[in-house]
């Protein structure tokens, strides 16, 4: 009979355990909107150096930071996009009608991983099929001033002057104003 309340007591004492741990896991488990976010800087210290060191070397450049792939280029069938889906690069430089120049990528030592050169594979190749010059650089030390203008002396210049540029946005304001007028219902 001892051997038989002493079980019950045990059953109820793992009883007891699970049911606290289980609470503890609930509480841990933030409710459905009731996440946790923080602030963070964007770019690295390494790579905000960088930034300033391009706008100060390339003043009649456009410089993005932190672009996806899937924004530079586009990939035909879902193959294509999958195989860019979720890479970015470190900066892309347009002239100033935002066409892209050249993408730049800034190599630190995480580049020389496995993973990371079958990635930085990937990225180059779908670069190049795009016909997008792609430019890397080792994070340390950083390319001088004049090795990244002397990079950039190629740059072409940009294909559309303004007048160009305000006629096609011109035109496709009269595209959606048509289409909007198509879909409005005929008085009869």
């Amino acid at each position: 009979m001892i051997t038989f309340i002493t079980g019950i007591f045990v059953v109820l004492a793992l009883a007891l355990l699970v049911a606290k741990a289980n609470k503890k896991n609930e509480k841990s488990q933030p409710e459905k909107g009731e996440y946790s976010y923080t602030r963070k800087n964007p770019l690295s210290p390494n790579e905000q150096a960088m930034y300033w060191k391009l706008i100060s070397a390339l003043p009649d450049h456009v410089v993005l930071s932190q672009v996806e792939l899937s924004r530079c280029i586009e990939a035909k069938g879902t193959g294509a996009h999958n195989t860019i889906k979720g890479k970015s690069l470190d900066f892309v430089i347009c002239n100033k009608s935002l066409e892209i120049v050249a993408g730049i990528e800034i190599d630190d030592k995480s580049h020389k991983k496995a993973t990371a050169i079958k990635r930085d594979a990937t990225k180059n190749k779908a670069l190049e099929t795009a016909g997008i010059k792609l430019i890397r650089w080792p994070a340390v030390p950083h390319p001088s001033h004049e090795e990244i203008q002397k990079e950039f002396s190629f740059t072409p210049k940009p294909s559309q002057d303004k007048n160009a540029i305000k006629i096609k946005i011109l035109e496709q304001q009269l595209f959606n104003m048509a289409k909007r007028l198509e879909q409005q219902p005929k008085a009869e």
